[in-house]
């Protein structure tokens, strides 16, 4: 399973910024070849690319994404050609505006023998209505939710209440099949004192997703400190483990409260987190 908090994405014509998510702390980069990228310099900003994964550089726990262009235009299909063509892959492929299994289908083809893990972008009613059958597709790691494309396709705002539900079967989705669920990026850049982006990641880890994506470098140390878990989480954690493990599978209590299964493995998923903390 992914273990991250915090993806930042930056434009694919800027290789020299793509390093530099791994120096400001984040757990990864989505080098960015649609949204962050005009159609008269995508050629360009891909040749940047190419030419990076040739060359790039290997960190411990930090993984290389990249967003491809949508699998329904020209520049595309010319993003997965490059990757063939040149025999190079990202340590993970996002994939944008997923509405269906087809098209994940699609990319383990082209991309075969070397296929690599992917994450599906989440971004119009279609494809939250097939979600679950997105999720369960073969080298699907992860489902991200693509808040503004979907406030847009809804004819909504990105306002938390509006978008809750989405989320909330994002979620359900990637839990369902064992895989991640990863929001979208706060786009408030002047929340001075972070209250704002604090109090969305903190809403959407509990709401279960396990990672935000982020399109500024400030956004990064309060999205990783709202999902790593303190040391009175850890502590408790640690007890409810130890308590269930000692009663040996039977429902036992810890502080009066009582502690079955569920409880239990969300204990072990603190903890799962806390030793996987890449920085």
């Amino acid at each position: 399973m992914l273990f991250a908090r915090c993806l930042l994405f930056t434009p694919a014509n800027h290789p020299e910024r793509f390093s530099k998510a791994h120096e400001l702390g984040a757990d990864g980069v989505i080098i960015d070849l649609e949204d962050a990228i005009s159609l008269t310099d995508k050629d360009n900003a891909r040749v940047k690319l190419i030419n990076y994964l040739q060359n790039r550089p290997q960190y411990e726990r930090f993984v290389q994404c990249l967003r491809i262009n949508s699998l329904h235009t020209r520049a595309g299909l010319k993003d997965l050609t490059a990757l063939c063509d040149e025999h190079v892959r990202p340590d993970i492929l996002v994939l944008p505006k997923s509405e269906n299994a087809n098209e994940i289908e699609i990319i383990n083809e082209i991309l075969a023998p070397h296929t690599v893990p992917i994450l599906a972008l989440i971004e119009s009613a279609k494809g939250l209505q097939q979600a679950h059958n997105i999720a369960d597709a073969k080298n699907v790691v992860g489902l991200i939710f693509g808040g503004a494309d979907f406030a847009a396709d809804l004819g909504a705002t990105m306002d938390w209440e509006s978008l809750y539900s989405a989320r909330a079967q994002i979620v359900q989705a990637a839990a369902r099949a064992g895989i991640v669920a990863i929001d979208v990026p706060y786009l408030n850049l002047h929340d001075a004192d972070d209250t704002g982006i604090i109090f969305e990641t903190k809403a959407i880890k509990a709401l279960g997703f396990t990672c935000k994506t982020a399109i500024h470098p400030k956004h990064i140390k309060p999205i990783i400190a709202s999902f790593t878990p303190n040391k009175d989480e850890i502590e408790k954690a640690k007890a409810i483990v130890l308590a269930y493990e000692t009663a040996q599978g039977n429902a036992c209590e810890y502080n009066g409260k009582m502690i079955d299964v569920p409880v239990y493995r969300s204990a072990k998923r603190i903890l799962e987190l806390a030793n996987n903390e890449v920085k």
